[in-house]
């Protein structure tokens, strides 16, 4: 045996400090580390991309929900929304039902309301002359009893 130079096996020379032949050669446990952090990182950028592709998934899912279904669905997620945000739900299911409705109908809502608001003060007067010719029968026939 040569001083300062050991046989690891038959043919194969160890000098301490390395012969030469792998300089930068990293010892076997900072191997493993660097091969565990590197498994680690790809297994978290896979699972990461996964859950990312599910969540765009669902956020699809309910754009399409959203686009076809129809006045209800809308106005259920209208309302979820505002609820979410801090505003008043009902409002929103509102708006929301409002925004699904195709603009014919959104022009015969406001018709429809703008009418009912017009036509108001004469519902209430027909209400009102409704009941009194209601009291006078009723007077009518207690007195005749």
């Amino acid at each position: 045996m040569v001083r300062g130079v050991e046989t690891a096996g038959p043919g194969v020379l160890r000098v301490p400090g390395g012969n030469g032949s792998a300089p930068d050669e990293q010892p076997p446990l900072e191997e493993l580390k660097a091969s565990l952090r590197r498994l680690l990182a790809t297994v978290l950028d896979r699972a990461f991309g996964i859950a990312l592709e599910r969540v765009e998934d669902l956020a699809g899912w309910l754009d399409e929900v959203a686009a076809r279904g129809g006045i209800r669905m809308n106005a259920l997620l209208g309302g979820a929304r505002a609820a979410l945000g801090g505003r008043n739900p009902v409002w929103g299911a509102i708006v929301g039902g409002f925004r699904a409705m195709s603009p014919a109908a959104r022009v015969a809502l406001i018709a429809a309301l703008v009418l009912a608001l017009l036509l108001l003060p004469v519902t209430v007067v027909l209400l009102l002359l409704f009941l009194i010719i209601a009291a006078v029968v009723a007077a009518v026939r207690a007195s005749s009893r």
